[in-house]
């Protein structure tokens, strides 16, 4: 691992030498000379926050950086202007930026961050670090709080230091040697935090990096109780008093602002940790944050060695909503299958979802009731699942009842317009007795299974066209109903986006729909852009894979390919939920196997392979940015929730892989691995060590390997 900053180590080194004197104590280099240009500045809106609550009365000026040597004195544009009693400030348009594009950053000093008290604090300082003045505009948007502040002083402290000036806030400038650096250190700023949004990490972070994003936010956090009080000095007791003793350096000035006091932090990195740490309030303002005192407030890129995987716990990506599979045209099964599909103990697989057929039930038109004695066998089925194991249902219809379609039959053909509200009703009567009489909670019901497959067994063919009209004018039954469910649509079978866009892309279906399911028949996992854009859950709602023998057996080669297939759902198409095609198994003889189960409840390798993920990242959990494929044939994703960090390895060489695996924004110190070879069944092993956040996994040929902390 290496830290990247902004300027060099010698440098940074010789800045140390003098901060432990002057709170703006440093080197100097020689002044920039800058052509004679002037840009003109565009107008600026934002908020200024202490945690997560706004200051009003605060001073807002905008700077332009120094060009007199490393920690000159800046210049201000333009008037100053106040935040109101919400925060806000606008700087109207106008000011000049003289020089070539130069690095602006916004300050916000003073205020009363406890509207209404009247009290003002002298020890605010926020900073939010803006970049180039010539890329700001009327659309630019700036939150200014302890989150952008860090960063920017993490960044462009290098260039806050000198033995002239004595105010940090207002002493940001380069040298004519470094004036691309202090650029370089505006652009590290920007990774950090994002300054539209207050939060870290920020944007354009190199790939394969990863930002400190959990240091950071404990930093905010421990400045924050200082921000959101009346201000102190140094040893008087007060939040502020005790941040200003606890970040004076050895022989040192006491700082009077939040940004000297970072600047002396972050110049004296292993200086008093756990007092520092002490101060970060029970309910942080910023999240995630540390859990214990780091050994190092030093904060820089975190960039991993060549082969080594990178594990970023910073930021999450998509929720998981969970595993599961199909349990359709079964009767009602005996509990020892439902026990291991869906128990969490050794040698079960832990799924989470279940799906069940509404199944085609004759409908009486003016009674507007069904013959939901066909409903009944597999609602029994979930009911047990439910009950026992709190499994997620979802219902998926086959077909709508004969009597309303073109061809009077349950096998192909289509819904007639003039039966779509009566499939409503009937769709809104099975969630009705799912609920009233059965007892099952249905997550969601789909409003077909794979509309664009003209199949010869229960099927109805829909364009994307009629689900639109369907969804727009009849899916609120649903969504809306005494027993309101979320509505899944379309369930096509490859991921057929004509399926799905044109409702999608309507104003009065889109707002119906919660969840865009798919299958993979002849489709790879991707992402749904268009699907995502409008905040839709994303699920694999059907698939299967035949294995190798192409009969009864199943082995690892089978379980190599559909954990690669989950591994890309997750990390290449953000699935929110991974769901195969049937689980249970009441044939001993099925050939091709695709089940997850035998007849005698033993798990195929296909069950394996989804045991490796399923058991252990559970519903609510979220997956975060990891290195994919850190070499050849490894493949690697990651997860977190409910205080534990899982991490998926996938080996699908002929030969054993030692991976280096780095761990960035979360504390781990042991993680506990669970295996499936063609020997071993998600075999729990010994706990591997983590030291320094760092540890290597032991992955044998052809293997998957799931690592729990």
């Amino acid at each position: 691992m290496k830290m990247i900053s902004a300027k060099s180590s010698s440098l940074i080194l010789s800045l140390l030498a003098t901060i432990s004197f002057l709170g703006c104590g440093g080197v100097s280099s020689s002044p920039v000379t800058t052509p004679a240009s002037t840009l003109t500045g565009s107008s600026l809106s934002g908020q200024v926050k202490g945690g997560q609550q706004p200051i009003s009365g605060a001073t807002i000026q905008l700077y332009q950086v120094g060009t007199g040597g490393d920690g000159s004195s800046a210049a201000p544009l333009g008037s100053s202007t106040t935040t109101s009693q919400s925060g806000g400030f606008t700087i109207p348009a106008g000011y000049a930026c003289p020089g070539s594009n130069p690095q602006v950053y916004l300050l916000a000093t003073g205020g009363n961050p406890s509207p209404g008290s009247g009290t003002s604090n002298p020890a605010i300082a926020l900073i939010a670090a803006l970049g180039s003045c010539g890329s700001l505009s009327p659309s630019t948007f700036i939150n200014v709080n302890e989150v952008t502040t860090v960063a920017a002083v993490a960044a462009l402290s290098p260039y806050m230091t000198s033995l002239t000036c004595t105010t940090a806030p207002t002493c940001i400038a380069s040298g004519t040697s470094d004036a691309s650096g202090l650029t370089t250190a505006f652009t590290l700023a920007s990774q950090y935090a994002n300054t539209a949004t207050g939060t870290s990490p920020g944007t354009s972070v190199p790939a394969g990096d990863a930002v400190p994003s959990t240091l950071i936010n404990s930093l905010a956090g421990i400045v924050s109780a200082c921000v959101n009080s009346t201000g102190g000095k140094a040893g008087d007791g007060s939040s502020c008093g005790t941040l200003f003793t606890d970040s004076t350096p050895s022989g040192g000035t006491p700082p009077a602002d939040v940004v000297t006091a970072l600047l002396n932090i972050l110049s004296n990195p292993t200086s008093n940790l756990t007092p520092l740490f002490d101060l970060l309030p029970s309910t942080p303002p910023f999240e995630t944050v540390l859990t214990a005192a780091p050994s190092s407030w030093a904060i820089g890129l975190i960039a991993p060695a060549a082969g080594t995987a990178l594990v970023d716990f910073g930021t999450p990506q998509q929720i998981i909503r969970g595993f599961g599979a199909s349990e359709v045209f079964f009767g009602v099964l005996p509990h020892s299958q439902f026990d291991e599909l869906y128990g969490e103990s050794n040698g079960q697989i832990g799924l989470s979802i279940m799906r069940v057929q509404i199944a085609p039930a004759n409908w009486n038109t003016s009674t507007q009731t069904a013959d939901t004695t066909q409903w009944t066998p597999e609602l029994t089925n979930a009911q047990y699942a439910q009950q026992t194991y709190g499994a997620t249902v979802f219902a998926t219809p086959w077909t709508p009842p004969a009597s309303m379609k073109s061809n009077d039959s349950t096998i192909g053909g289509s819904l007639n317009v003039s039966s779509y509200g009566q499939y409503a009703n009937y769709l809104e009567a099975f969630v009705n007795y799912a609920t009233n009489t059965m007892g099952v909670n249905l997550y969601a019901v789909s409003v077909q299974n794979e509309p664009d497959f003209n199949a010869s067994y229960v099927s109805c063919l829909w364009t994307g066209a009629q689900l639109d009209t369907w969804i727009a004018g009849n899916g609120s039954v649903l969504t809306t109903g005494a027993n309101p469910v979320k509505l899944m649509m379309p369930e096509s079978d490859s991921f057929n986006l004509d399926e799905s866009d044109p409702a999608l892309n309507d104003p009065s279906a889109v707002g119906n729909i919660s969840i865009i399911g798919g299958h993979l028949y002849g489709a790879s996992p991707f992402y749904y852009t268009n699907a995502e854009n409008k905040g839709k859950d994303v699920w694999m709602t059907e698939h299967y894979l035949v294995p190798v023998s192409n009969g009864t057996v199943t082995a690892m080669p089978d379980a190599i390919a559909m954990a690669e297939e989950i591994h890309n759902s997750m990390t290449v198409a953000d699935y929110n939920a991974y769901v195969w095609w049937e689980g249970p198994n009441t044939n001993p003889n099925i050939s091709p196997q695709e089940h997850l189960i035998t007849s005698s409840a033993v798990p195929t390798y296909f069950g394996l392979a989804m045991a490796q993920f399923s058991r252990f990242v559970r519903p609510g959990y979220f997956r975060y940015n990891a290195t994919a494929t850190p070499v050849s044939g490894v493949y690697l994703s990651a997860y977190s929730g409910n205080g534990h960090e899982v991490i998926v390895v996938i080996n699908s060489n002929s030969s054993a892989v030692t991976q280096p695996i780095l761990i960035a924004n979360q504390t781990v110190t042991s993680m506990t691995p669970y295996q499936t070879t063609s020997s071993s069944s998600v075999s729990q092993l010994s706990p591997v060590p983590v030291t320094n956040n760092a540890f290597s996994a032991a992955l044998p040929a052809m293997s998957i390997t799931t690592y729990v902390q």
